[in-house]
């Protein structure tokens, strides 16, 4: 049997937090939001217990090694003071960490359905074209292999309807609430409410999916415009400029006898940029790379 210490905490701490569970309702969203598999209560009571082993952890590890790093007694005041400081330091720590995991799961999950966010949608409109059944569509969607968030989202809908028994229109809003995507929310939404008011899913797919084409091509049109920016930055600096002034070290080299700038040589200067200054700016544009839209 796998191990799961989550239970093991739920079944110390379970009676002693019946009053603090409310308290943790945005983590019991976002547990949902990030398909994080673990029952609520037991979450809570495991993110309790981890803080009072770190706290217990940091006091006791900090009492023992204190006095020999900063030497001073073991029980003075001083360790007492400083190994508590470093126990409230390790739970907080450890609180911050698990009560920010699913929000962080939930982020993760977001991402991959915004890139494949046009696909979905011209899947979707692709088959309400074809008279497919609107629980087959979903069905088929849950079945989507290469795109796992994709598929956990739309898999939730068929499990509520399959085992629970919901209804799909129903299920389909539920889980809608509960996608970390807003855009896919929206258009699950706007699916639902279009069946009701008795309107085309098809059109209403149709509409959306060029719509999303259409924002996602001024995206990568901006994001190419940029890139060309970024482009001419890099060959300025890491190409034009790196040139300039080897050539102009070399000749204040060649000129001045060696002598260079603030007390160093042109050669010193000479390596300072060859394996310091391009590195660094290098570092820089990749940072700055990284940041734009994949």
């Amino acid at each position: 049997m796998k191990f799961e210490p989550w239970l093991k905490a739920y079944d110390l701490l379970n009676k002693k937090l019946t009053k603090v569970y409310p308290r943790f309702e945005e983590v019991h969203v976002s547990m949902k939001k990030g398909g994080v598999f673990i029952a609520f209560k037991a979450y809570v009571a495991f993110m309790m217990l981890m803080t009072m082993v770190a706290f217990v952890a940091g006091m006791v590890v900090s009492f023992v090694l204190l006095p020999f790093l900063l030497h001073f007694p073991h029980l003075s005041a001083n360790n007492f003071l400083f190994s508590l400081i470093i126990g409230v330091a390790a739970s907080t720590i450890t609180m911050f960490a698990m009560y920010s995991y699913p929000g962080m799961k939930a982020s993760n999950r977001k991402k991959p359905i915004d890139n494949n966010l046009p696909y979905i949608a011209n899947f979707l409109t692709l088959l309400s074209s074809s008279n497919v059944p609107p629980s087959m569509i979903f069905k088929s969607m849950a079945k989507i292999d290469t795109l796992t968030p994709v598929k956990l989202e739309f898999g939730n809908i068929v499990r509520d309807v399959e085992v629970f028994g919901s209804d799909l229109m129903t299920s389909i809003v539920d889980n809608a609430k509960l996608t970390p995507n807003p855009e896919l929310r929206e258009i699950l939404l706007g699916y639902v409410a279009t069946v009701r008011t008795g309107g085309s899913p098809t059109e209403y797919l149709k509409v959306i999916s060029n719509q999303i084409t259409k924002e996602r091509i001024s995206k990568l049109d901006l994001m190419l415009e940029s890139l060309s920016a970024m482009a001419e930055i890099y060959i300025m600096v890491l190409v034009a400029t790196p040139l300039l002034f080897v050539v102009l070290f070399a000749t204040l080299g060649m000129i001045g006898g060696g002598a260079g700038f603030g007390g160093l040589s042109m050669g010193t200067l000479l390596y300072l940029l060859t394996y310091l200054g391009i590195p660094v700016m290098g570092a820089i544009m990749m940072v700055m790379l990284s940041t734009f839209e994949k």
